[in-house]
């Protein structure tokens, strides 16, 4: 075949300047070398996704802390990322306000007795709340604590649907749905999130490593050993980067600078 032009689909993903340098000097401060940067969903792709379920369409959404990341994969390829900020700090507060605790207790009783889905909680489950000032303890229903974390969750799960809708993307997703991530520990969040997205849910745990296996089998290090999975793949060579985030590779900031001269 013969062709005049060479065309291509790219995905770009834009981030803070400032956000990243400090993270890449702050990494390298602490005595070790930043080789690559990775976005956190498309790491944690790596760990807990197929090739099959990237080839025929599914929606990755990584509860974090702080943010939820999702990606869209697509025949194989990235099709849409995004990150909402919004996470499991936020149901924890959400705890903390409605049940009048201090903070750190109500994550602890997040993640002992939390559920994303009150269906799933027993009538009769009570829990203990601690107070604050040194008040003694309160027994409340689960369910309680229950109507206060699913709210949050679901629209967590609402603010992913309709990003996907705004991009068009709300068929996409023909395997389903992974989700991962600390606050996908929670009992229910697969279950609410069939619910809000009709189609297949599963729990993604780290997959392809060995060894420690056994300890890194949740969801909470599916970002770690996908960037460890992401760096044993050989998908960046070179040098590292210095702490304004450029490769230390002769020749690489002219060759970037070239590179946006023949496109701007």
């Amino acid at each position: 075949m013969s062709g005049v032009r060479l065309e291509v689909e790219v995905h770009l993903v834009t981030g803070a300047t400032t956000s990243v340098r400090n993270v890449v000097r702050s990494v390298n401060r602490a005595g070790l070398q930043v080789q690559d940067i990775v976005l956190e969903p498309l790491a944690s792709a790596e760990a807990v996704l197929s090739d099959e379920e990237k080839e025929l369409g599914i929606l990755l959404i990584d509860l974090g802390g702080g943010t939820t990341d999702v990606a869209l994969f697509r025949d194989g390829a990235v099709w849409h990322t995004s990150i909402l900020p919004l996470g499991g700090d936020h149901i924890s507060n959400d705890v903390a306000v409605g049940l009048r605790t201090p903070t750190a207790e109500a994550e602890e009783l997040k993640k002992r007795h939390g559920c994303a889905l009150t269906a799933l909680v027993r009538e009769d489950e009570v829990i203990s709340v601690p107070s604050v000032g040194g008040r003694k303890a309160r027994e409340l229903s689960r369910q309680i604590l229950s109507e206060i974390i699913q709210p949050r969750v679901e629209e967590i799960f609402t603010l992913v649907a309709r990003d996907l809708t705004k991009a068009g993307l709300e068929d996409a997703a023909a395997a389903g749905v992974v989700v991962t991530g600390g606050t996908s520990i929670l009992q229910g969040v697969p279950e609410l999130a069939e619910q809000v997205f009709d189609l297949p849910v599963r729990r993604g745990l780290p997959t392809g490593i060995g060894g420690l296996s056994d300890v890194v089998h949740s969801p909470i290090y599916s970002t770690g050993v996908g960037l460890a999975l992401y760096g044993a793949r050989g998908r960046r060579g070179g040098a590292p980067m210095d702490d304004a985030g450029v490769s230390t590779a002769p020749g690489a900031v002219r060759r970037l600078r070239d590179w946006f001269g023949e496109l701007f």
